[in-house]
């Protein structure tokens, strides 16, 4: 600005003291630093996208801090840590620009592919962990701080929230990171008011509730502030679901709640908060054992009239859910001979119908399989059953793939019942 010098005793007393005001503004105005800005980079995958929660989380402190925070996110659908630490385009936009905080968000089952009834599974850390200390460790030579967005359970297997705790805990912990405990605040809020739903039809993504509750534990967590009060509807810029990037020119309603259930996730969120700063900011966790299906039973002794017939009951094993199994038995001189159907009653499989060539039968157990199941890509699925009471068979299936990419093979359990017709 160039220099704006005036001699006051050349003025009349009056105007002089209004140009004095006046210039003293100025000054002040001039002299007056830019509000302060914080730039988060957000590394995660479709439970960062979805909602826009970097979006949410930005509206949020314009009111409540009145602040800007600046957001950028790469977060392309299933990704895990891995994915960004070797596909480079998150480490690119780390190094481009000056961040104040990195979110590190990983795949929902932490990379590992493990299903019990059908249903994936957290069991290890093998895969998260060794790129979650890369990443911190990259973000804090960046001079940036590395932040653990901890994930929910998904609705079906809320006790897997444990191991979800202990696996970004541990990470965190010894990387020195900060800590957003999203998961525990949703399991907070799923205890005291289950009707609110914070998840997509699917039971994993969040639903713009969802969303909600992990931004306002992102605003506790990286303002050290109470989100009570903050607003229950946001506009913003929305994602497009099929490109999976923001649409700056657009604007929508992101969330909109009723502000009882607002102030309810608020309250959540910053309980979760204040317990871990309690503890140290990091939780108290140990070590969780991968669950595995029950052991089978003795079971009585099998005969030719306890087992010959035609059996019909349910599989527990499939991820698409439960399927239909049907299995027939018969006798045929010194062996057995054995048929197999699984319905699957989906457009997206066809349903199963073979001979069972490996069928074999000892005095308290059978075991047989499916050599190519369309259920699980075509892997071969071992079945091992009982006699569990009168008219009644009852088994465990499991199948398991080892790929040259990942330590950590990919691994079924799952449970079936049948009832003889």
């Amino acid at each position: 600005m160039a220099q704006l010098r005036v001699d006051l005793r050349l003025l009349p007393q009056r105007v002089a003291a209004i140009l004095s005001t006046f210039l003293l503004l100025v000054s002040v105005v001039v002299a007056q630093p830019e509000s302060p800005v914080t730039r988060v980079l957000f590394v995660g995958n479709s439970y960062v996208y979805l909602n826009n929660l970097p979006e949410i989380l930005t509206k949020l402190a314009e009111v409540g801090l009145q602040r800007r925070i600046e957001t950028r996110m790469i977060a392309p659908g299933g990704w895990k840590l891995k994915d960004h630490w070797e596909k480079g385009e998150a480490l690119k936009a780390l190094h481009e620009s000056k961040w104040d905080y990195v979110v590190l968000q990983d795949q929902s089952t932490l990379g590992v592919n493990y299903y019990l009834e059908g249903k994936p599974r957290i069991t290890t850390d093998e895969i998260f962990r060794p790129y979650a200390i890369k990443w911190a460790a990259e973000i804090r030579k960046a001079g940036a701080t590395p932040v653990f967005f901890l994930t929910w359970a998904r609705r079906a297997t809320p006790e897997d929230q444990a191991a979800l705790n202990y696996a970004y805990t541990r990470s965190a912990r010894d990387s020195a990171s900060l800590v957003a405990p999203v998961g525990p605040a949703w399991s907070r809020l799923r205890q005291r008011q289950p009707a609110i739903e914070l998840f997509a039809g699917d039971g994993s993504h969040p639903s713009p509730a969802g969303s909600y509750l992990a931004a306002v534990t992102l605003y506790a967590t990286l303002s050290q502030e109470s989100p009570l009060g903050l607003p229950a509807k946001i506009q913003g810029i929305p994602v497009n679901l099929e490109t999976e990037r923001p649409e700056p020119e657009k604007t929508a309603v992101l969330v909109d709640l009723p502000p009882a259930q607002a102030q309810a996730m608020q309250a959540a969120a910053w309980e979760s908060y204040q317990q871990l700063k309690r503890d140290g900011g990091y939780l108290k966790v140990s070590p969780v054992p991968a669950p595995v299906p029950p052991p089978l039973p003795a079971g009585a002794a099998l005969t030719v009239e306890g087992l010959a017939g035609t059996w019909n009951g349910k599989i527990l094993f499939y991820p698409l859910g439960p399927v239909e199994m049907v299995l027939q038995l018969q006798r045929d001189g010194a062996a057995w001979k054995g048929h197999l159907e699984l319905k699957y009653h989906s457009k997206d499989f066809t349903d199963e119908s073979f001979d069972l060539e490996d069928l074999a039968v000892s005095q308290r157990e059978l075991v047989f399989s499916n050599p190519k199941s369309v259920g699980v890509d075509n892997l071969k699925v071992n079945f091992r059953g009982v006699s569990l009471r009168s008219g009644e068979l009852g088994g465990i299936a499991d199948t398991t793939l080892i790929t040259p990419n990942s330590p950590v093979p990919v691994r079924l359990f799952g449970t079936w019942q049948l009832s003889r017709r």
